[in-house]
């Protein structure tokens, strides 16, 4: 994938190698490998390890020093790292609830970027986050992977490509204006909150308050998107009438069979009610009301509402931005051309199908209770 930014400046990330078009790769062009002024650039990307000693490859971002400045302001680069994880990481996670227990990026942190990187002479390492700023030696650099994480190989099958070339767009139409849309803006303060929402809810010491707060995080990126600017407001009536325009893939997702709203009810689909049961876990957490592990649980699935939230967060985007396969069907008479055409619309509309798959697992009980999660082990090199 070619961001549109090339080589010169790097600043390596903190997920495994990353296969054929995946994010943050390296581009495709002549100087897409450590530059002749930059003697120390391998010697650095060579010194990353996992928590167990196994080196490996650093995704790398890779800029244009030619590209107008404000594609190299570390606010579009993080709108730019937040729009891949968020294709990769409800891309995954809707998968994971269709097929659970697999080996995939499922949060956030394997799109972080890394702290150190060479400074701008390529001569030694610089840190720099609101707590440190310092330098020290290449040759001393160990770099690592997220100790909580399994480092996670991502292909260009695990990204949802459909929502990555429309948020893409978006993107550049959004850094190349001059006095950008409230849309666009819009987009990207909610892909930064969904971002923050998709990491780990904590460590080896993570309770449901902590889930609780993650909920609350993902229910604010819904909120941004529908907010009208101004002195105007988002509310929860407003998600769901973004929700509702979704064009729908599957019919039983279009059902409108769901009871939401408050004291009066009103039937929608079955994705504003997994909605409405994040907007109120969110307002039990913030608000401090009485809560349980029992909010955050969907007795059905027998599984937590933060499962859901990023297959739906996907469903809002699909009716947001919108994504939809405007390509003309052309005549059954030329066979390639028709073939052609099913071949790419099957491929635009299957993520979109794969999220709407993995909200209806909320209606069906799990196939075998009370499994035990299989242990997972890294694999091999």
């Amino acid at each position: 994938m070619d961001a549109g930014i090339r080589p010169a400046e790097y600043s390596a990330g903190s997920c495994d190698r990353v296969r054929d078009r995946g994010a943050r790769s390296r581009a495709r062009s002549p100087r897409c490998g450590p530059q002749a002024g930059a003697p120390h650039a391998q010697a650095f990307l060579n010194r990353f390890a996992d928590k167990f000693g196994q080196k490996f490859e650093p995704a790398v971002l890779i800029l244009n020093t030619a590209a107008p400045p404000i594609f190299r302001d570390v606010t579009a680069l993080a709108s730019f790292r937040d729009l891949v994880a968020l294709s990769a990481v409800t891309h995954g996670r809707a998968v994971e609830l269709r097929h659970p227990r697999g080996h995939r990026v499922l949060f956030g942190e394997a799109f972080a970027i890394y702290p150190w990187m060479l400074d701008r002479h390529y001569e030694d390492v610089i840190g720099s986050t609101p707590a440190i700023l310092g330098t020290h030696e290449v040759s001393s650099f160990k770099g690592q992977s997220s100790p909580a994480l399994f480092r996670t190989p991502l292909g260009e099958g695990d990204i949802d490509q459909p929502l990555l070339a429309a948020l893409m767009a978006r993107w550049r139409q959004r850094y190349e204006a001059a006095e950008p849309a409230w849309e666009d803006v819009a987009l990207m303060r909610s892909l930064n909150m969904a971002y923050h929402a998709s990491l780990l809810p904590a460590g080896t010491d993570t309770t449901f308050y902590d889930v609780g707060r993650v909920v609350s995080l993902w229910v604010s990126a819904f909120e941004i998107l529908v907010h009208p600017g101004g002195s105007g407001q988002a509310n929860r009536d407003k998600v769901f009438e973004m929700i509702e325009r979704t064009p729908w893939a599957i019919p039983a997702s279009g059902q409108l069979a769901h009871d939401t709203g408050g004291k009066t009810k009103v039937k929608r689909t079955l994705a504003s009610w997994l909605y409405q049961v994040l907007y109120e876990c969110r307002n039990d957490f913030l608000h401090g009301n009485p809560v349980e592990r029992s909010n955050l649980f969907l007795a059905t699935p027998q599984r937590t509402i933060f499962e859901y939230a990023a297959p739906l967060y996907r469903i809002a985007l699909t009716a947001f931005l919108p994504l939809a396969h405007h390509v003309p069907m052309p005549s059954a008479d030329d066979p390639t051309a028709f073939g052609a055409y099913i071949a790419d619309r099957m491929d635009f509309m299957g993520p979109q199908k794969n999220a709407e798959e993995a909200l209806l697992t909320a209606t069906r009980p799990p196939a075998e209770r009370g499994a035990r999660r299989a242990r997972v082990t890294r694999p091999a090199s």
